[in-house]
């Protein structure tokens, strides 16, 4: 009788949708739907939604579980996985993936998780340059990052609650750049600066502690947005 109910209850459950994985690439364009333009060498950002905020990078080489693909320049939601094994659900850009090299694995993002990273800022980060709606990428407090390391990537889950810096960027980085927001555990910043070798804007990761003395005296926001900032 054991068996026969337990046979019962996995039967019940609803089965995992099967999507597909693919590779991401380097050299992958900027969304002109976004404002940009140019390309990214070293792969694709990682962001909370359709021109939103950069969450790390993938670097070329990851594999991104597509969930979903939606919006007219075709933007896709699923899980980012990084070749150490870190993974969380997050958007990527559109023409991110080698779609000649699928891989039939079982869905692991929620649409609730693609809705909540859409509305809510507070899900990854906090102490952002702007309130919502506003900033829009452009440098609202400026940074001279000589002396810091940047990485592309911290996160290593979708509750966006800790991390660690990996995947560095690898060159001196220069004494013109932005802040953007710092992670929730505020063991690190979200800036961006131009690196012709990254093609030009980019974003990564600095060590907050190294640029908490140029932050102060700067009213940082922490307004809860009440809409997604863009569709």
């Amino acid at each position: 009788m054991l068996a026969y109910l337990s046979a019962f209850i996995l039967a019940a459950l609803p089965a995992a949708q099967a999507i597909n994985q693919y590779p991401t690439i380097g050299n992958v364009g900027k969304p002109a739907v976004c404002g940009n333009s140019g390309t990214l060498p070293q792969g694709s950002w990682i962001v909370s939604k359709t021109c939103g905020y950069v969450l790390g990078t993938a670097v070329g080489g990851s594999r991104f579980d597509v969930s979903n693909t939606f919006g007219s320049a075709g933007f896709h939601f699923g899980r980012f996985r990084s070749p150490d094994g870190t993974n969380f659900c997050a958007v990527i850009l559109p023409g991110s993936l080698d779609t000649s090299r699928p891989t039939t694995v079982s869905d692991s993002c929620s649409s609730n998780t693609q809705s909540t990273l859409c509305d809510s800022r507070y899900v990854f980060g906090r102490d952002f340059d702007a309130a919502p709606h506003t900033g829009d990428g452009a440098t609202i407090i400026s940074l001279n990052l000589s002396g810091c390391t940047g990485y592309f990537n911290y996160f290593d889950s979708s509750s966006f609650t800790s991390g660690r810096r990996r995947d560095p960027v690898g060159i001196a980085l220069p004494s013109s750049a932005g802040y953007r927001y710092t992670t929730r555990d505020g063991a690190a910043a979200m800036v961006h600066a131009h690196v012709d070798a990254y093609g030009g804007n980019t974003w990564f990761f600095v060590d907050r502690n190294c640029i908490a003395p140029q932050l102060a005296g700067h009213a940082l926001d922490n307004t809860q947005p009440d809409s997604c900032e863009r569709p």
